[in-house]
């Protein structure tokens, strides 16, 4: 196993116990939840969804979830368990690519940044800022910030196991971690960790400007989520210089 889309594509156990992942899915809506426009006229793009367990919910707030997911057996599951949704629509490369210019209200990319290589950024944030609208937003979350002790990325999700009734289970869930494929994956992939200033700079340097939020939406505290919109392009005319005297 090469890369993080194969490790998504094969079955995998990230999460301890079916407990963690409805805890899970619960903080992320909840986080989510507070920045899709009021008035349940939005349309909602999920990019890199996962299995996106707490999307019947999102899609009640919205006129439109759209759910995009680049892992295949992921996205058969997805078009599976949404089927009977009028207002969920899966996507795959090719129906992303078919979207309409500035026609999505919130893009939401939760948990997904560490798994891609700067130019798959780079590309993602340029594909963001065609489909927003004017006044679209881009939530970015669990942004993993560099050199955080791993003591305390386990201590976190330890707290949050114990929380939510799942700690023991959680406990092992660390010790396979030990010799599972994401473990090998992190060290030899690689895992993208960005600061406050290197992400700002990074949506500024694609049409955006992002402010990091006093919380991450996801589960960890030890990680950040940014709310970004597109850039006025009348800031980026700048007067032209005086004219020489005489």
């Amino acid at each position: 196993m090469k890369s993080w889309l194969e490790f998504w594509n094969a079955p995998n156990a990230i999460y301890a116990s079916d407990r963690h992942r409805r805890a899970h899915s619960a903080k992320v809506l909840a986080g989510v939840s507070r920045f899709v426009p009021a008035g349940g006229a939005a349309v909602v793009l999920d990019w890199g969804c996962g299995e996106a367990t707490a999307a019947a919910d999102l899609a009640h707030l919205c006129r439109k979830l759209l759910l995009f997911e680049p892992a295949q057996t992921t996205r058969q599951r997805l078009l599976a368990n949404y089927a009977d949704h009028p207002n969920i629509e899966v996507l795959d490369e090719a129906t992303l690519a078919a979207l309409a210019p500035a026609s999505i209200d919130l893009i939401v990319v939760n948990s997904v940044v560490q798994y891609l290589n700067m130019p798959q950024v780079v590309e993602a944030l340029r594909l963001f800022h065609q489909l927003l609208k004017s006044d679209g937003k881009l939530l970015l979350g669990d942004i993993i910030a560099p050199e955080t002790p791993m003591l305390r990325h386990v201590a976190t999700f330890l707290r949050f196991a114990w929380d939510n009734g799942f700690f023991w289970a959680g406990v092992l869930s660390l010790a396979r971690n030990l010799t599972s494929p994401y473990r090998r994956l992190r060290h030899g992939a690689g895992f993208a960790c960005y600061s406050t200033v290197e992400m700002i700079g990074l949506l500024a340097d694609n049409g955006f400007v992002g402010e990091r939020l006093p919380f991450n939406i996801a589960v960890s505290q030890l990680r950040s989520s940014y709310l970004a919109g597109k850039r006025d392009p009348a800031a980026d005319v700048t007067s032209p210089a005086p004219r020489p005297a005489g």
